[in-house]
């Protein structure tokens, strides 16, 4: 695309670059479109991010070249061959520092007209970017996470036969709605990306509305809020007084009340409400998305046809997720083996679905099947080799319960190895550099039980700097006191005492 010097360039509002002490981050933020990139995060030099803050004025670009050349000591020429390659850059491109590759997503700067000229210039300072030394390798993030989870509450509307939420640890003194504002905009002060909110269920907590609001303010909306609460045309008003415009997901595992009733422990006139609600947030303007998971009651064609036909009266239904319930912490394991389906059986319904009903929806259906095909006891160089999406818990996230106690991951709840610090008492920074989180991001062999493969193992360093065990999975197979155990991945790993495989 040919660059006009008399034009306005600026860097893309939709990416957000942050000071993590010993880096810069540069990240998408939480809302999006065909100009960004999703889900972006690289880390860059200061000098860089310096560079792009030239780009947060409303000034044309051959001024901004100019100002340049001061700042950098260099000739406007050698300025041009600098900035332009990511001046309204169609892919992303990428530089080499000390062999490892600094990569920047597509249109990182862009031309105002792109955005009919509705930009808000942050006019942003070279030097909020200074730092004192460089470290692009450290995967966690120095100055604080980069995303946060509140769980409001763990009171639930249904009581659902796949819980895999801890509903029994009764909290005595729930975080206060005042603190968790504070916390909100203690946020500031670290590279944070997104507030997630869940439950129990978030709609019952009674100042949800004045936290998702806040949240909307700070430009920090949750990637969704999932509900099994029927919808009120209430509720649906106070999300769209909120601001926010990311998708609520709602719960529907059947169209037949029987099922509900069964799988989710609630009246005959549930379903009514739900499927009310549902119409309600159709022609309500909000994004929404539908959730259905499967057990041994609903795995059933014919169960699949009634979700989908009612889905297809909808005009506005964003996508439909199908997955299989999976193993809980807080469930008996004989209990769950009674709700999970077999694999052979979730083959047969989604070879179903894709042969007999995606073709003919006008919405995307997407079905987990990664879940029926994990494979385990495959692995024998180290977590840094496991397939899967890379584990953030201690680089870059926070798990924040009802009560103020700060965990590294959802579904470890109050467990008290993972508890790592209370923000009713501490600010977010203090919990994340934490002398108990920093144990467990740097854990050492007399910190595992001899009946754990990994005390004697010859990866155990490398293993656990890679950070890439799933605390959760490990819990779930082998139950809360061999947490250490290895992951079931591991080739090492013993046999699986309650086993995650459908």
């Amino acid at each position: 695309m040919l660059i006009n010097e008399k034009d306005v360039y600026v860097l893309n509002p939709d990416y957000v670059m942050k000071n993590d002490l010993h880096r810069i981050i540069l990240f998408s933020g939480s809302r999006s479109n065909f100009l960004s990139v999703k889900n972006w995060e690289s880390f860059l030099l200061p000098l860089h991010a310096k560079i792009f803050s030239f780009f947060t004025f409303n000034r044309t670009l051959s001024t901004t070249i100019s100002l340049l050349s001061d700042f950098l000591k260099k000739d406007e020429r050698t300025v041009k061959r600098i900035v332009f390659p990511f001046i309204e850059n169609p892919v992303s491109v990428f530089t080499v520092f000390k062999d490892e590759k600094i990569k920047f997503p597509k249109n990182l700067i862009i031309n105002c007209s792109r955005f009919n000229n509705k930009i808000n210039f942050l006019n942003l300072s070279p030097d909020i970017f200074d730092c004192k030394s460089i470290d692009i390798l450290t995967k966690r993030f120095f100055s604080g996470p980069q995303l946060i989870t509140f769980m409001l509450n763990n009171t639930c509307f249904t009581k659902c036969v796949y819980c895999y939420a801890d509903i029994n640890t009764k909290v005595k003194k729930p975080l206060s709605t005042n603190r968790i504002l504070e916390l909100i905009e203690e946020t500031e002060k670290f590279p944070l990306r997104q507030i997630n909110l869940m439950g129990g269920e978030v709609f019952l907590h009674p100042d949800w509305h004045v936290i998702l609001k806040k949240i909307v303010d700070f430009n920090l909306s949750p990637e969704y809020i999932s509900t099994k609460i029927p919808l009120s045309s209430k509720i649906i008003r106070s999300i769209i007084k909120s601001g926010f415009s990311n998708p609520i997901q709602i719960s529907l595992d059947a169209c037949f009340s029987e099922i509900m009733q069964k799988t989710l422990s609630v009246k005959s006139n549930y379903l009514p409400k739900v499927l009310q609600g549902i119409k309600a947030l159709d022609k309500s303007g909000l994004c929404y998305r539908i959730n259905t998971v499967l057990t041994t009651s609903n795995l059933k064609k014919d169960v699949i046809k009634d979700i989908f036909l009612f889905l297809s009266s909808l005009q506005n239904v964003s996508d439909w997720r199908i997955t299989p319930a999976v193993n809980s912490n807080w469930i008996e394991f004989e209990k769950i083996k009674i709700i999970k389906p077999l694999k052979n059986e979730l083959k047969f319904l989604f070879d179903f679905i894709e042969r007999e009903i995606i073709p003919n929806s006008k919405i995307p259906i997407l079905i987990n099947r990664q879940a029926i095909n994990r494979e385990f006891h495959y692995c024998s160089t180290g977590s840094k080799y496991f397939d899967g999406v890379e584990c953030s818990a201690l680089k870059k996230q926070l798990f924040i319960l009802p009560d103020g106690k700060a965990t590294i991951c959802e579904q470890l709840y109050w467990l008290p190895q993972f508890i790592v610090g209370d923000v009713s008492i501490d600010n977010i920074a203090e919990v994340w550099n934490s002398h108990h989180a920093k144990k467990l991001l740097h854990i050492q062999r007399n910190d595992i039980q001899y009946k754990s493969r990994c005390k004697e193992c010859a990866f155990f360093e490398k293993c656990f700097e890679a950070g890439n065990r799933c605390w959760v999975d490990i819990v779930k197979t082998y139950g809360k006191e061999n947490w250490d155990f290895p992951d079931p991945r591991c080739a090492f790993a013993p046999e699986m005492t309650f086993d995650l495989r459908f």
